[in-house]
């Protein structure tokens, strides 16, 4: 489950290059894209940026919009033991053009530590409706 959500290093250099794709997607396409921010499960020690200043930078120098991914928030945080509101607040909600929600499943990791899994197996928990409520107060309604 972990193969397609591994994170990169946030860098200078996968900064540059994931601008350059969304700009060749960008022109090709002749639209607008939306990033989504990731669940992630595990960190690089050798990123220069937090994930929601990576996130920021890219929407700022390629102009794409940013699918808000709810629950793709609060599994990280719980993951990295982060603040989800605080995160939440990080990110540049001016550019949100759609949110989603979804489930998850809990196990835990080698450490026995809290380990989130963003799934779609299961019921949306009661702390992501809380999330996504402070979500909208932040942003509105998305279509």
């Amino acid at each position: 489950f972990l193969n397609d959500l591994l994170p990169l290093a946030y860098d200078d250099a996968a900064l540059k290059r994931v601008c350059e794709h969304i700009d060749q997607v960008q022109t090709t396409l002749k639209r607008r894209m939306l990033l989504e921010n990731p669940s992630t499960y595990l960190q690089f020690q050798r990123s220069t940026l937090d994930e929601t200043d990576f996130i920021s930078e890219v929407i700022r120098r390629t102009g794409c919009g940013l699918l808000l991914d709810v629950n793709n928030v609060y599994v990280s945080c719980i993951n990295h033991q982060q603040d989800p509101l605080a995160y939440l607040d990080a990110l540049p909600l001016h550019a949100v053009g759609e949110i989603h929600l979804a489930g998850f499943a809990e196990d835990s990791d080698s450490l026995g530590d809290r380990l989130l899994i963003d799934d779609h197996g299961a019921p949306i928990d009661n702390a992501v409706w809380h999330l996504y409520q402070q979500a909208l107060q932040r942003v509105g309604p998305v279509a």
